[in-house]
């Protein structure tokens, strides 16, 4: 309804004469009453694509791109084709919706810089609650979409080919991944009590993932509460529940130069996971002062730790909301940790690794992605068999040279 119009029908309504349609005159007033309170607004968010961050984004140089959304023209394009359809929506009020590249853009600068809804939304000129939804829609389509690629369920072949990298990079044989937990640090969800409160007294999501030697991940589970203790969020996982029930399909244990019977497969964490059959974590400091072997068993096993150390690392250092808390509710926390997780797979794809890169990588910040506590839980006295087996070889036939030398200088 145009303006002139409304004005008319305000010196109608203002007349002496008796109208028969109340209701028409009461919806004339609401609608001259919305025009004049919204039309500010109106007028800022109509600028968006002219004016908005997106629009400047297609003036930038392509080094500067890539900065801006941690991918460049050609990964932001490949990545938009595989979720297009599924972040598509039809206009409605006869309204143009709003475009899935920038959408998509709207994801990656959330999660790139760090900042906050309506920041955001200041920038893209949006509103905040449209950028809460693009953030939430958007997550979901790339885990849904690019997980089975880039993030897809491990098969025995998969573990095999993990297991050979990490012996020929990390000279740990018969590992297939290194595994740590972070504290994701979060706002204090409404009505939760303590349940995310964690032992740094913090609020707190639990990401917990598995790393192959070449810093990607091959399984990620995000969501526990924080106040659980450190010892069980392994156990109550995904993954430490297949593990324990031998469902991980992990291959066959084989042999080992010097070793006499079958060694099996393992996965390498710190003092925060239980020791068993198939994940092995370092000896006690009580039993490793004065004891060399044990010395060069948490040097090999530090060693291969380094993968998962680096991923948080990269991961850290790439999208830059994981050096602030979350402030979103914790299911589109969950789905945004995921979707990061994968796209860290998708950019990884493309990089040749060394097994240097971990020197150049940024410290994670005190204050977020907390490690986990130490678990005193205690196994099955095979499990204490297997860790001496590979001891064993550590200190004999597959001893390397470096490894003297780390623990002379106490890397252990």
């Amino acid at each position: 309804m145009t303006e002139s119009r409304l004005k008319l029908c305000l010196l109608d309504l203002s007349s002496d004469s008796d109208s028969d349609n109340a209701a028409e005159e009461e919806m004339f007033l609401l609608l001259l009453t919305e025009k004049k309170l919204k039309a500010p607004n109106n007028f800022y968010l109509s600028k968006r694509k002219s004016h908005g961050q997106f629009k400047m984004t297609s003036e930038l140089p392509d080094s500067l791109f890539t900065n801006f959304f941690r991918m460049n023209r050609n990964q932001f394009e490949e990545v938009h084709a595989l979720i297009q359809e599924c972040i598509q929506r039809e206009g409605c009020n006869a309204q143009e919706p709003i475009g899935t590249k920038e959408k998509l853009a709207v994801f990656l600068r959330y999660i790139a810089s760090g900042d906050s809804y309506k920041s955001i939304a200041y920038n893209f000129r949006l509103g905040d609650r449209t950028v809460s939804n693009i953030v939430k829609e958007v997550a979901v389509a790339i885990w849904e979409q690019m997980q089975p690629i880039y993030l897809p369920e491990p098969s025995t072949q998969k573990w095999e080919s993990v297991a050979n990298r990490f012996e020929q990079r990390w000279q740990f044989p018969h590992c297939v991944g290194a595994v740590d937990g972070k504290h994701v640090v979060i706002k204090k969800p409404n009505k939760s009590g303590s349940s995310y409160f964690n032992y740094k007294h913090t609020f707190s999501v639990v990401l917990l993932a598995t790393v192959d030697a070449d810093y990607k991940f091959i399984t990620v589970d995000v969501g526990a509460m924080g106040r659980f203790s450190d010892g069980s969020l392994f156990s109550s996982s995904a993954l430490g529940k297949k593990l324990m029930k031998g469902n991980l399909l992990l291959p066959e244990p084989k042999l080992i130069p010097s070793i006499d019977n079958p060694v099996p497969y393992v996965l390498v964490g710190d003092e925060a996971f239980p020791l068993s059959v198939n994940l092995m974590r370092p000896y006690p400091r009580r039993n490793v002062t004065g004891n060399y072997q044990h010395q060069i068993f948490n040097a090999r096993l530090s060693r291969a730790r380094q993968p998962v150390e680096c991923a948080f690392g990269i991961l850290a250092s790439r999208f830059r909301i994981f050096r602030r808390p979350f402030e979103s509710k914790v299911d589109t926390v969950t789905d945004v940790v995921k979707a990061t997780c994968v796209i860290h797979n998708y950019l990884r794809e493309s990089v040749i690794v060394s097994n240097e890169d971990f020197e150049d990588i940024e410290r994670l910040p005190q204050n977020q992605l907390l490690a986990l506590r130490g678990c005193r839980i205690r196994r099955a006295s095979n499990a204490f068999t297997i860790r001496e087996q590979f001891t064993k070889y550590f200190n004999n036939f597959g001893a390397v040279p470096w490894q003297h030398r780390s623990v002379m200088l106490g890397n252990y």
